[in-house]
C-alpha cells in the first residue's frame, strides 16, 4: 500500500504549478532539535482561478504527519492555509513527508505539498558496530555513545542479547560522554549481538538505540 502511494506521488509531482489553487511555499524546511517533539508547517494557498474551488481530500504520507484545514471550498481570489503537523516519534536525521491535495478540479492529479525536517541526532554513537575475527584473541572493543549539549537525555543501561558476548556501560563525562566495552567470551566460532542502549528520553515513550557485535 506505501508503495503504491509513492508510485502515485512520482507520478504527479509537479501538478502545483498548474492548478487553480497557488500555493505560496508548497515546499517548506525545517532544522529543528529532537527536543521540540513536533513540528507545523503552513501551507498558505490562492484560488487564482474564475470558479469556486472545493478541497476534497488531503492525505499524508505517514501516520505521524497530520493536515488540516479550517473550511473546504474557496471563491475566486480568496486564501487559505493547510495546517501540517509532523510529530518526530523517536525520528532523527532528515525526514522527507508529503501532503496530497486533492480538489473539484484536480480528482485524478492531487497536488503535492512536501515537508522536509532535519531532526538534530541528540546521541552520537561510535562506532556503531565492532568485530573480531575468529580465533583472534577476544581483547574488549569500546563504543563510544555522546549526548548533544543542553539534551534532556541520560543513558540508562546496556543490554546484549547474546550472553556470551557481554556489553558494560561506564560513565566517562557525567550525562555526556559514556563508554560501552565488549567483550566476547569466545571467538572460535561466528556469533554475533545486538546491543540494547536504553535511554529515558522522550518521557512518554524512552528511546532504545542500537549498536552491533559480529564475530566472523
Amino acid at each position: 500500500m506505501r508503495t503504491s502511494f509513492f508510485i502515485l506521488l512520482l507520478s504527479v509531482f509537479g501538478v502545483s504549478a498548474h492548478a487553480q489553487l497557488v500555493f505560496d511555499q508548497p515546499e517548506q524546511s525545517f532544522k529543528v532539535k529532537a527536543e521540540q517533539e513536533s513540528i507545523v508547517a503552513k501551507y498558505r494557498f490562492t484560488n487564482s482561478g474564475k470558479e469556486s474551488v472545493k478541497i476534497e481530500n488531503v492525505q499524508t504520507s505517514c501516520g505521524c504527519t497530520t493536515a488540516a484545514l479550517k473550511k473546504t471550498d474557496y471563491a475566486p481570489g480568496e486564501s487559505g492555509e493547510i495546517e501540517a503537523k509532523f510529530t518526530f516519534g523517536g525520528r532523527v536525521g532528515r525526514q522527507e513527508k508529503a501532503i496530497l491535495v486533492n480538489t473539484s478540479e484536480t480528482k485524478d492529479k492531487p497536488i503535492v505539498l512536501r515537508l522536509v525536517v532535519d531532526i538534530e541526532d541528540q546521541i552520537s554513537i561510535q562506532p556503531e558496530s565492532v568485530f573480531w575475527r575468529v580465533g583472534e584473541q577476544p581483547d574488549p572493543k569500546k563504543i563510544e555513545v555522546t549526548v548533544a549539549d543542553n539534551a534532556p537525555v541520560k543513558i540508562l543501561s546496556v543490554v546484549s542479547d547474546n550472553p556470551s558476548i557481554k556489553a558494560e556501560l561506564s560513565e566517562v563525562k557525567p550525562g555526556k560522554e559514556y563508554e560501552i566495552q565488549i567483550t566476547p567470551t569466545d571467538v572460535s566460532r561466528q556469533a554475533g549481538a545486538t546491543l540494547l542502549i536504553r535511554t529515558n528520553y522522550p518521557q512518554q515513550n524512552p528511546q532504545t538505540r542500537y549498536a552491533y557485535a559480529r564475530i566472523k
